[in-house]
């Protein structure tokens, strides 16, 4: 059955089906986050520069949301777990009622930028923004109405303690406060004039406000007055939280990565270092309810966490403010991308980080090759070009002598390469970049935007209006018919004759003839194509605007849409192998491809004994686009069905045979689902009888041959008799009588009986019981030895009874026992031969990991929590202080944890506990207790 299952395996993975990808954002967005909300414990939702994103996953990966925004948000509130409200600038308010995936624009009546909503209640929102600007909404953000502030101060950031009571964070040093649900509001002016960027209440008196130039004051009067506070940093802090564990615990975050902690409301602030050179500047903050983790988002995408309330902190995301256009990958993993400014990023974990390889110019990079690892060349406008022969640490500048946009670059050789840009620029060098020279007769005035070679002789280049250049000698170009006036982006070469290039409004060409000849392929998109890249002959990808992201198996004959999850532009694709790719664009954009094999299929219906002839088998999956069903047969024929839920196959070879089926598509396959079928013909017993050939008298025993569907199984027994199973392949047999006897069976069906089939057997009686066994009777936990003698042509079993396991010498008259848990248990030895087992031997053993035998308190009221644990236990008593210590101690007797108790103390906390059975040990003048726990 394994050979023909392995058969079968090989078989379908061979089998091509439609395609089937995944995409996966790398380093995040390059856009501002600019707020964040926690929903409930699983989502949040975070907005910011043109951009809203969630998670479902507690944070662990981000979905952006698939809208054109060209707005920048600044905050974000759910009246409920469906219903959002993002505000932004110019007045600008979205509402979402599917838990922020589609959102909608609502009228604000305001064209002031909005910089913070809050909810108030179930319907109440109320959003707060520039020049004074309050709105209120009681349908939860369906329609707004202004409220007079009689105040053209900037409001921040709004807070509201419960339903009547609010207060705003406002420019030049003031709060405002309500206490009639936002009605109207009271100016108090804090003894500052810096200006006040977010505010927090973590009870009815208790207050904090934050601000520009470190400024932190807290009132605990419920905001009539407020005192500084010491922050001990100058740059502008603009939001804060408190742990929802802790409300004495405050988070506050700022500019240039500035983040402080405090453990006591504010008395005392420490500094939290993100990392050396950080500069990028944190906007908000919030933690996921009742934990302690939290999150902070800010500049460029920047997206941290933090586990225990904010003392340490990981990255999540840190997004690149650039717009990729050019990306160069060697190998699976390590590669170049560029984009404007002059930047050059170099990665060698498939973009999981980038290293800054840019340039010492601010230049935007239209065109970049690299002959391998480490030596390439960039082009940009202004006629720029950059040498690196060291992956970019260091470049060297150039200068081709034109003004132009320099497009595209081909390296033929490390000594020459060629370049293509405006108005039909074709130019080449002889000496690495040293020397350039142009070809004045490329017939075209047109923009070329990419060149390729399909040897050291014949090339061609592609251009806006459709326009393709061809040479044979580099230095003659000829005009190509293309048979399209878009403009054509880029192009890439499939093998030594045949390449295809792309453009705008979708537009495809391919070659197979050395760029002489092109034909259109259909891709069914109207978005513009920028790049497109091969594995090998078959496999290739293309990317567009808009997120588009276009996959081909077919040498691009045929052409498939995946989902990128994203709307951003994408300008690059660079594919180092068939399941993965790297496709770069706007925003920062870098997507990371992965295949993803296609669903399984529910278990087979069908019988799994069958006669020769025909049979139905069935699943309860249906197809699936991308993928297809595929059925293999072992031993019959499939008369009708396959691709489809149901066959019908004709049995041909008895035995056991197999049904099969997965889903296969262009990734390869899905789990196989497969049922094992006997096929039965004329009865035989081909096997010999399977059953012990040596046994005890009195005992009985099982004898069996393979089953056969239809059959019917005679036994004849000389020296006992059948108990049970008469008629069927298997039988159960008491021996009466010892010495040789005999068993015998016969098969018959329908079509007739088969021979006798006979074995012997060999009648023996029970042996003797084992002599005392020899070992720890009292025991700590660990391993210790058990024995008893040993008597030649004897199996000897051993068991315990609990409280440890057998380790070794199982079999055997000699065995290894590693006690785990206190008590008193049995080792139990037992001796066997060919007939059966004898009478049994134990040996109690005590079992005490407290050595010394101190009489215990009664340790009654001493309470260990939670148990079982997660790796944190509390332990609680008010007569814990009567002990002078605690360990924590494992199975094998380890000291794991051990630590002083002092006067007065009434619980212990102890944390990081490793997985298993752990015994707490609290030691004192009167004793000892301990208590178990399991720490999952």
């Amino acid at each position: 059955m394994k050979k023909i299952l392995a058969v079968i395996f090989f078989l379908l993975s061979v089998i091509q089906g439609s395609i089937g990808q995944t995409w996966t954002r790398m380093q995040g967005w390059g856009l501002d986050l600019e707020s964040l909300h926690w929903i409930n414990n699983q989502k949040v939702v975070a907005v910011g520069e043109n951009l809203i994103i969630y998670s479902e996953n507690a944070g662990a990966t981000w979905t952006e949301v698939e809208q054109k925004f060209e707005t920048r948000f600044y905050d974000i509130a759910f009246p409920s777990e469906s219903i959002g409200v993002a505000v932004g600038d110019n007045g600008a308010i979205y509402r979402s009622t599917d838990g922020a995936k589609t959102w909608s624009k609502v009228n604000s009546g305001t064209s002031k930028s909005l910089k913070s909503v809050i909810t108030i209640g179930e319907n109440q929102v109320i959003a707060s923004g520039d020049d004074g600007t309050l709105l209120s909404s009681s349908n939860a953000g369906s329609t707004w109405s202004a409220i007079s502030s009689n105040t053209t101060l900037d409001f921040q950031e709004v807070f509201f303690l419960n339903e009547s009571t609010g207060f705003l964070a406002a420019e030049s040093g003031n709060v405002f406060r309500t206490l009639n649900k936002g009605v109207t509001w009271e100016k108090i002016q804090l003894p500052t004039s810096r200006n006040l960027n977010g505010i927090l209440f973590t009870s009815s008196q208790n207050g904090f406000v934050v601000g520009d130039q470190g400024a932190v004051f807290r009132t605990t009067d419920g905001g009539t007055t407020w005192t500084a506070l010491t922050s001990n940093v100058s740059t502008r802090l603009r939001k804060l939280a408190a742990s929802p564990l802790d409300n004495r615990i405050l988070i506050v975050l700022g500019d240039q990565a500035t983040l402080i902690r405090s453990a006591n409301s504010g008395t005392n602030f420490a500094t939290i270092n993100l990392g050396a050179g950080n500069t990028r500047n944190l906007h908000q903050l919030g933690f996921i309810p009742t934990t302690n983790t939290l999150f902070a988002a800010g500049q460029n995408g920047y997206l941290i966490s933090s586990t225990n309330a904010g003392s340490n902190w990981v990255t999540r995301q840190a997004g690149v403010r650039n717009d990729f256009s050019v990306i160069d990958l060697k190998s699976s993993t390590y590669g170049f991308i560029a984009g404007n400014g002059g930047n050059v990023y170099l990665t060698s974990n498939g973009a999981q980080t980038l290293v800054n390889r840019s340039l010492p110019e601010s230049v935007e990079i239209l065109g970049m090759e690299f002959w391998n690892t480490t030596y390439g060349f960039v082009t940009g406008d202004k006629g720029t070009i950059f040498r690196t022969a060291n992956a970019g640490t260091n470049w060297t500048k150039v200068s081709a002598n034109t003004p132009a946009k320099i497009k595209g670059i081909h390296i033929f050789l490390p000594e020459v390469p060629y370049i293509v840009g405006e108005k039909g620029l074709v130019g080449r060098t002889f000496t690495s970049g040293n020397e350039w020279s142009f070809i004045t007769n490329t017939n075209t005035t047109e923009d070329l935007n990419d060149l390729l070679a399909f040897d050291l002789q014949t090339a061609f280049a592609v251009g806006n209006k459709g326009q393709i250049s061809w040479s044979n000698n580099g230095i003659d170009w000829l005009t190509i018919s293309s048979g399209t006036i878009e403009n054509l982006n880029f192009a890439t070469r499939v093998d030594s004759s045949t390449a295809l290039a792309v453009g705008n409004r979708g537009i495809m060409l391919k070659t197979t003839d050395k760029a002489r000849t092109w034909r259109k392929i259909e891709t069914g998109i109207i978005q513009n194509l920028y790049s497109i890249d091969f594995f090998d002959t078959q496999i290739g990808f293309a990317v567009g605007d808009s997120g588009i992201t276009l996959a081909t198996k077919d040498g691009g004959e045929t052409w498939s849409i995946i989902k990128s999850s994203t709307i951003r532009d994408l300008r690059g694709i660079s594919v180092p192998s068939p399941t993965n790719a790297l496709a770069v664009g706007k925003d920062g954009s870098i997507l990371s491809y992965s295949c993803t094999t296609p669903s399984s299929v529910s278990p087979i219906s069908g019988n799994s004994t069958e006669c020769l002839g025909l049979s139905r088998y069935t699943i309860n999956s249906q197809p699936e686009l991308g993928s297809e069903i595929v059925w293999r047969v072992d031993g019959g024929l499939i008369v009708s069905g396959q691709g489809s839920p149901t066959i019908e196959i004709e049995w041909t070879t008895p035995g056991r045979n197999a049904v099969l089926v997965s889903r296969t598509n262009f990734c390869g396959n899905g789990e196989t689902s497969a049922l094992e079928v006997q096929v039965n013909s004329i009865p035989t017993v081909s096997a010999a009888i399977s059953g012990e050939g040596s046994v005890c008298v009195n005992s009985s025993t099982t004898y069996s041959v393979p089953s056969q569907n239809g059959v019917t199984y005679t036994w004849e027994i000389t020296g006992g008799q059948v108990q049970t199973g008469q008629g069927t392949s298997t039988v159960s047999v008491l021996w009466t009588n010892t010495g040789d006897q005999k068993i015998s069976v016969v098969a018959s069906s329908t079509c007739g009986k088969s021979e006798a089939k006979l074995k012997s057997i060999r009648i023996n009686k029970t042996p003797d019981q084992p002599a005392a066994i020899t070992g720890e009777s009292i025991a700590p936990l660990g391993e210790f030895r058990y024995q008893t003698v040993a008597i030649p042509g004897l199996n000897y079993k051993w068991s315990v009874s609990g409280g440890g396991k057998i380790t070794s010498g199982q079999g055997t008259s000699s065995i290894l026992v590693i006690w785990e848990q206190e008590g008193k248990f049995e080792v139990t030895v037992e001796a066997q031969n060919e007939c059966n087992f004898g009478p049994k031997r134990s040996l109690p053993v005590n079992v005490n990991i407290i050595t010394a035998l101190e009489p215990k308190p009664s340790g009654s009221d001493i309470k260990v929590s939670p148990n079982p644990s997660d790796g944190q236990i509390a332990i609680q008593s008010s007569s814990l202080d009567t002990f002078e210590s605690v360990k924590v101690i494992n199975s094998l007797g380890q000291v794991l944890y051990q630590s002083i108790i002092h006067q007065g103390d009434e619980r212990h906390d102890i944390a990081s506990l490793p997985r298993g059975v752990l015994y707490i040990q609290l030691s004192g003048k009167n004793g000892r207790v301990t208590k178990k726990i399991l720490v999952r």
